[in-house]
């Protein structure tokens, strides 16, 4: 049996549902350049992306009437699209949490979630359920920062062998309650025990969040885990393999 990595990302920020979904973004982006899934960090990409679509418009423009249509490279439509996904992606993540008490994240490299390559299990902290919009984003850039850094010295996942291209699954966990709408519910879902597997605990030092005790996996006592659903994006982030000249 592959041995299971365990990381704790102690935090000095009080945590609320917005830092929580930041940090849950964040991942999603190291995860995806860190295992070699992208070329490119994400905000790499994103400024890419921009700068060619603004200089392909503009060319255009100049163009018009006289050749023609150029058809976009095949660089930059797959660059494109992944940036499309992730933003699509990201924006219900911050959906949800707004609406949601989400105990922990899944997040699957592999074909299907049945037999994935690796797997990696976010357990967070409870949180206030505040207004996103009133996360104070110095706080949240500094407790991304703080779980990347942390995730990048860690000698077990920086020692993790290459896997080849494949897609990236993402399922959260919250209350069966929620409301939840993009997200689809998936009550027969159980976490798969194949693949390599890392546990990734997020934990504020901060005082008034140390009140209440919780369990190793990060769920208070006073919860069940018959109380909780998973629920799957219905979107799949496929990364690619950038090849000379590729934008």
């Amino acid at each position: 049996m592959t041995k299971e990595i365990r990381v704790e990302v102690i935090l000095s920020e009080e945590i609320n549902q917005a830092t929580n979904s930041r940090l849950l973004s964040s991942f999603i982006e190291y995860l995806l350049y860190q295992r070699q899934q992208l070329p490119l960090p994400v905000h790499e990409l994103k400024r890419i992306v921009e700068e060619q679509g603004k200089n392909y418009d503009s060319l255009e423009d100049t163009r018009k009437h006289v050749v023609p249509s150029r058809p976009l490279s095949v660089g930059l439509k797959k660059a494109s699209k992944v940036n499309q996904d992730l933003q699509c992606l990201f924006d219900h993540i911050n959906q949800l949490f707004s609406v949601a008490e989400v105990n922990a994240a899944l997040i699957i490299l592999g074909s299907t979630a049945v037999s994935p390559k690796e797997c990696y299990w976010l357990t967070f902290q409870s949180a206030k359920h505040d207004n996103l919009t009133d996360a104070p984003s110095r706080a949240s850039n500094s407790a991304c920062r703080k779980m990347i850094q942390t995730l990048i010295s860690n000698q077990e996942l920086g020692s993790l062998k290459d896997i080849s291209l494949t897609s990236m699954l993402v399922f959260i966990q919250a209350s069966r309650t929620s409301v939840v709408e993009w997200f689809r519910p998936k009550p027969t879902f159980k976490p798969p025990h194949r693949g390599r597997c890392c546990k990734i605990t997020l934990r504020s030092l901060c005082k008034a969040q140390n009140i209440e005790d919780t369990t190793s996996h990060g769920i208070p006592y006073d919860q069940d885990y018959r109380d909780l659903l998973w629920f799957q994006a219905p979107i799949i982030i496929r990364g690619y393999r950038q090849r000379s000249g590729a934008f």
